[in-house]
């Protein structure tokens, strides 16, 4: 699909340089799906909400290493 965008220039090379990309559709592209992946984590943190575990850092460790 073709779409005519006014992006800020330097706003476009910074997201170039941090995203390793070569074209500014490649930038683009990986800009929007980096933006879908965070609302989806966002969603699924607020779906599952948030508590307390109340574990140790060691208790932590020793759970890991029976897995």
């Amino acid at each position: 699909m073709r779409i005519t965008l006014d992006i800020e220039p330097a706003l476009l090379d910074e997201a170039l340089r941090r995203l390793g990309t070569r074209t500014k559709r490649e930038t683009v592209g990986m800009a929007l799906r980096e933006a879908i992946a965070i609302g989806k984590r966002r969603q699924l943190r607020d779906l599952l909400g948030s508590f307390d575990l109340d574990l140790t850092q060691e208790e932590l460790e020793r759970m890991r290493g029976e897995s």
